[in-house]
């Protein structure tokens, strides 16, 4: 290289005044490809950088400081379209505002528990007999929240579509094994049905089918917030019927009273968990 152009590099020490980056972190971006150096003097091993190369190693630390791993580092850093390049950060930054949106949510539910549970007082109940549209999944905990996300829009789009009107809020059914490995789960409307003719003629609507609630005798207790947090009021609710030893069979019921389609806000979701109990037991 041309001495006159040597005299325009900057030596390692000046680069990393200009980017904050330090000369060890330097040494890594161009070992893992990086931020390759302009020139490196064959004599003297040293490594030499131009100034166009600033603003493509600030990026670098930028990228690095929002946990971007190497390689998308390097993707982004050697992308020739500004248009990609963009497109990998702002990728990048949506996983980012997930991870952090899922954070606050873990954060918010162990203050929750630290500071007491959110399930409301006990209460007994009879539950009638109740006409529904039903559907049937075989769901694991995982996979809950995007089956649900299907449900209920699908129950509901139905009921319309038949012209059924629904009779009380939507509603799941979990037996006592799904809470050990997942399995069968019955998303339920209530609806005020038509006479049984007009009933049986009316087709399938993607997996809904016309179902009876039975009646049922059930401990109640009323969860305030996000579902995510049930785990609290299933264990003072379950608790208490055990101790009481008033719990009968039968899965338990969720009534989702006040969803994210009726508000934004999650501390005004709510959730009655209904456990299945003796007859007996309403007399307590």
């Amino acid at each position: 290289m041309q001495a006159v152009r040597v005299a325009e590099l900057l030596t390692v020490g000046e680069f990393a005044r200009l980017t904050h980056l330090t000369v060890k972190a330097l040494r890594h971006y161009h070992d893992v490809g990086v931020l390759e150096p302009a020139w490196i003097d064959p004599s003297t091993s040293y490594r030499y950088y131009t100034a166009e190369q600033v603003e493509p190693a600030q990026l670098v630390r930028r990228l690095r400081e929002v946990r971007m791993p190497v390689d998308g580092v390097r993707r982004v850093v050697s992308a020739a379209d500004p248009a990609a390049r963009d497109a990998m950060i702002a990728a990048h930054l949506d996983v980012l505002r997930q991870e952090l949106t899922a954070t606050a949510a873990a954060v918010g539910s162990l203050r929750a528990l630290l500071t007491g549970s959110s399930a409301g007082e006990l209460t007994f109940r009879q539950a009638g007999e109740e006409q529904c549209l039903m559907i049937d999944g075989d769901v694991d905990q995982d996979s809950l929240t995007p089956w649900c996300a299907m449900a209920y829009p699908l129950l509901y789009e139905v009921a319309g579509r038949w012209g059924l009107t629904p009779a009380g809020p939507a509603g799941a059914l979990y037996a006592f094994e799904w809470f050990q490995a997942g399995g069968p789960v019955t998303a339920f409307l209530p609806v005020a049905a038509p006479p049984d003719g007009e009933r049986v003629a009316r087709p399938d609507g993607g997996g809904v089918r016309w179902g009876v609630l039975p009646a049922q005798a059930l401990a109640v207790a009323v969860h305030a917030g996000p579902c995510r947090d049930l785990d609290q009021t299933y264990g003072v609710l379950g608790r208490q019927v055990l101790e009481r030893g008033v719990g009968a069979s039968g899965p338990v019921r969720e009534l989702y009273l006040v969803t994210s389609a009726d508000t934004d806000d999650p501390a005004r979701l709510r959730t009655e968990v209904c456990w299945p109990v003796t007859p007996s037991s309403l007399s307590l």
